[in-house]
């Protein structure tokens, strides 16, 4: 009888093993979903040659959504069960794609990974990458934290100081003005290919850094109309209406302000680096510096692309593999080297692959220490919108055009603003 059960235990194990390598040979493709855009085409290429090193057997097919039809293209593919296996996403995309199961949660398979340090990746970065401060949804690309590039040529040629890790934004105001009444250049960059005014990645930092918020504590009060918030957004709105040394609205530069030699500063993420340096010949002297400091400290927003396994991952723990790449030092270390971003782990931070780069930008690392200073978007509850999309977005947007333009007061706009958002979300 023992030899019986011996034998039956063995013919199941034996039938099991031939089950599981089956599945295993199943696998001959993995569907690879992202977006036909030169800024992430290196990107796609490291991760797909990286697999297919590891797993020469298995194809790897690139399919490519544009970006504009993304979110309907990953919609109607989620109802149909027929996601790619790993797809390219955003940060403002994190939130809708993991209540919409679009996306995997990959914290499981990162916490049982034994290569793989989570711990190693920037935390405020990490944020991006979780709903409500939970799982993980997104493997990041980069430490994409808002710093200020300058244009060092006309800040010397206006006779402006240059910009330094002490300055506030009274410094930065008053060499802003120095440069407008000397070459009649504007300085705060946006639109033409940058974002345009609304951006929150420029608003709430103004709003943070004057003691203010857009949500109270209890995340269901809006508070655009507290005298701290309106301090932020009439700060932010005076560039333009008390100073003059924001870009009109109006203004049409002939494509980003900062690259055409038009204003003087840009604030923004550390891939406009590989669009500069490609300009032949350099048209000016450039480099970038951490942001101003505000009456309560230095604040700056942050956002990033990055790669997910999807919801419909035929087998996850392979698209797991695939994805992880990103966050490996080499990965890391190439998307550095092509100054496409900035390394998103904390083991990097003082890599000669980094500190070495040629410059331009000279003050490369301001990218990593103003990294220190960012936060994340306000996360409104609800289905009224976001800070990218819908009521809130739309409110906020109209309300800071209206000040902008003189319409409106600061004060009379968020008022507005705020009644409205507040009804939508008490509904």
């Amino acid at each position: 009888m023992l030899k019986l059960k011996v034998l039956v235990v063995l013919i199941l194990t034996f039938a099991l093993m031939a089950i599981g390598a089956a599945n295993a040979q199943e696998v001959t493709e993995i569907r690879f979903g992202t977006i036909n855009d030169p800024a992430v085409e290196r990107v796609n290429q490291l991760l797909v040659e990286n697999f297919q090193a590891l797993h020469p057997e298995i194809e790897v097919k690139v399919e490519y959504i544009p970006g504009a039809d993304l979110v309907t293209t990953y919609t109607t593919q989620a109802a149909a069960g027929t996601l790619p296996d790993v797809i390219w996403l955003a940060d403002l995309f994190v939130v809708p794609f993991a209540q919409g199961n679009i996306v995997y949660d990959m914290q499981p398979l990162a916490e049982g990974d034994t290569n793989f340090d989570l711990s190693d990746i920037y935390d405020n970065l990490l944020g991006l990458s979780r709903v409500n401060g939970e799982g993980l949804y997104m493997i990041p690309s980069s430490y994409d934290v808002v710093t200020m590039y300058y244009n060092k040529t006309m800040f010397e040629t206006a006779g402006a100081p240059l910009p330094t890790p002490e300055w506030t934004w009274v410094d930065y105001t008053a060499a802003c003005k120095t440069i407008l009444d000397v070459t009649g250049n504007y300085c705060f960059a946006n639109g033409g290919g940058l974002p345009t005014f609304e951006w929150w990645a420029w608003v709430v930092p103004f709003v943070a850094g004057h003691g203010g918020s857009l949500l109270a504590e209890d995340g269901t009060t809006v508070t655009l109309n507290s005298p701290e918030t309106l301090a932020g957004f009439q700060a932010y709105v005076d560039m333009w209406t008390k100073d003059g040394i924001a870009q009109p609205l109006d203004f049409d530069a002939g494509g980003n302000c900062f690259v055409v030699g038009k204003c003087a500063t840009a604030f923004f993420i550390p891939g406009l680096m590989s669009a500069l340096r490609a300009l032949e010949p350099q048209p000016f002297e450039w480099d970038v510096q951490v942001v101003p400091s505000h009456p309560q400290g230095k604040f700056t927003g942050m956002g990033t692309y990055g790669y997910a396994v999807s919801a419909n991952a035929q087998n996850p723990e392979l698209a797991w593999e695939f994805v992880k790449h990103l966050a490996s030092a080499d990965a890391q270390l190439a998307i550095a080297s092509n100054y496409a971003g900035t390394p998103l782990l904390r083991s990097l931070r003082e890599d000669p692959g980094i500190t070495d780069l040629a410059a331009p930008p000279e003050n490369i690392t301001a990218f990593i220490e103003n990294g220190e200073n960012g936060i994340l978007p306000t996360a409104f509850p609800g289905e009224c919108g976001s800070l990218y999309a819908g009521q809130i977005s739309q409110e906020i947007k109209d309300a800071l055009e209206a000040a902008i333009l003189g319409v409106s007061s600061v004060e009379d706009a968020m008022n507005m603003a705020n009644e409205n958002i507040q009804a939508c979300l008490s509904s």
